[in-house]
């Protein structure tokens, strides 16, 4: 039986969460299911492999997990260890690397990370296409496959997600004890992958198409975490309520399971949904791509005004739904981050707020259209490249960008200064 162990780097810096790696549990179960043994090696929560009694045939490095694939780092150094204590615990093993970096810059991925292949396309998919090549030898050249990505495959198709393998327990996110929102124990759903917008800034792992698993998937997965201990979870669609249809059904099973749950959505989404079906279905908390106050005069293609977002929170507030807003600062032509109003009203949001910079990242259409300025007119060929793209970005914007982040998380609705260990 061959045996396949999936690899997790460490995070670049430090955050005030851990996901669960809700794509390695999904190839795991796809795998299994086809007599593959499969394990996890998590080094974000142990420092060795697990003990299977057997060396692993393949190992495969994943250079961002589902939750953060949006947002992917530039910064391949974590993998890079990785990769080398793979190779030194397994020298016998081959080594497959998946994720954003393998799917946008191949060659560069695999010889930056030292390892056999790189597979392209979304991590489960590309995960078990490649172990699939990988076993029947065919035609096999590092990148795979030849040609594009490996094509999205059906999750409906698969069992349920290897649960088995993880200490569930360990994974967190903001959850709500006693009405307080709290850092503790937090599951993963994924019900429909895609975006329909085209945020420049954004990049899509899932791409623009609304993929909807079953409904009955998704509650199955859902009661499968409980019957392991988890009663909260995080919603990772990124946009949750578009499709009308899946959501009103979700809800519609969710109502008096006594699950809590927060979610990511927008606020012309919200202003246009009956966000009091959500609550009644265990919503505490949602999330909305609020970015800066300035962000409709950027040339992102986000033309969400200020009061929309407002009364997006006022709306959510009113159920009984906490209002949580992403902050994003070094938006191109951002005057709110400029003058100041971006700090002054993330101050006065209700609510609370997760921040993040703005990176220049290969797959994303701000990437296309500013990577040449900062990179002697061309576009980067190494992820080395690709991080000076940003760090020049940075360094050329009109205001201090360290500053503000500095200012902005001592606020106290920033939700990291909110949340505590339980």
């Amino acid at each position: 039986m061959t045996q396949v162990c999936f690899a997790i780097p460490d995070d670049e810096f430090e955050r005030d969460f851990l996901q669960l790696p809700l794509d390695v549990a999904n190839a795991c179960a796809a795998l299994r299911a086809e007599d593959i043994g499969v394990s996890v090696w998590d080094n974000r929560l142990t420092g060795s492999p697990p003990d299977t009694g057997q060396d692993p045939d393949i190992v495969v490095v994943v250079t961002a997990i589902a939750d953060r694939a949006q947002c992917y780092p530039l910064v391949l150094h974590p993998v890079r260890v990785l990769a080398e204590r793979v190779r030194r615990q397994w020298p016998r093993a081959t080594v497959l690397a998946c994720g954003p970096h393998a799917t946008h810059l191949p060659e560069a991925t695999r010889r930056e990370l030292g390892v056999d292949f790189v597979a392209r396309g979304e991590v489960d998919s590309a995960a078990i296409q490649a172990i699939h090549d990988l076993i029947a030898g065919r035609s096999l050249t590092p990148v795979l496959p030849l040609l594009d990505s490996y094509p999205q495959l059906a999750p409906d198709h698969w069992p349920l997600p290897a649960y088995d393998l993880f200490d569930l327990s360990a994974y967190t996110a903001e959850v709500f004890m006693d009405g307080q929102v709290r850092r503790g124990s937090c599951g993963m759903v994924l019900g429909v992958r895609g975006c329909t917008y085209g945020c420049t800034f954004c990049h899509l792992p899932f791409g623009t198409r609304m993929r909807p698993q079953a409904v009955e998937r998704t509650l199955a997965e859902i009661t499968a975490m409980r019957e392991r201990g988890v009663d909260f979870v995080f919603f990772l669609d990124y946009v949750f309520g578009l499709h009308p249809t899946f959501y009103r059904d979700l809800c519609h099973g969710l109502a008096g399971q006594d699950v809590g749950w927060t979610g990511q959505s927008r606020a012309e989404v919200v202003l246009r949904t009956d966000v009091e079906q959500w609550a009644r279905a265990g919503c505490k908390g949602m999330w909305l791509g609020a970015e800066s106050p300035g962000i409709a005069g950027t040339p992102v293609g986000k033309r969400v005004k200020p009061g929309v977002t407002d009364a997006a929170v006022r709306k959510l507030q009113d159920a009984g739904i906490t209002p949580f807003a992403f902050m994003l600062i070094g938006l191109p032509e951002d005057t709110a981050c400029e003058n100041g109003e971006l700090l002054e009203w993330a101050a006065n949001l209700p609510g609370y707020f997760g921040l993040n910079q703005l990176f220049l990242r290969p797959g994303t259409t701000l990437y296309d259209q500013l990577a040449p300025r900062y990179n002697d007119g061309r576009m980067p060929a190494t992820w080395a490249e690709v991080e000076a793209v940003t760090r020049r970005y940075r360094e050329s914007y009109p205001v201090d960008l360290d500053k503000l982040w500095g200012q902005l998380v001592r606020l106290p609705n920033y939700l990291g200064n909110a949340m505590a260990t339980l």
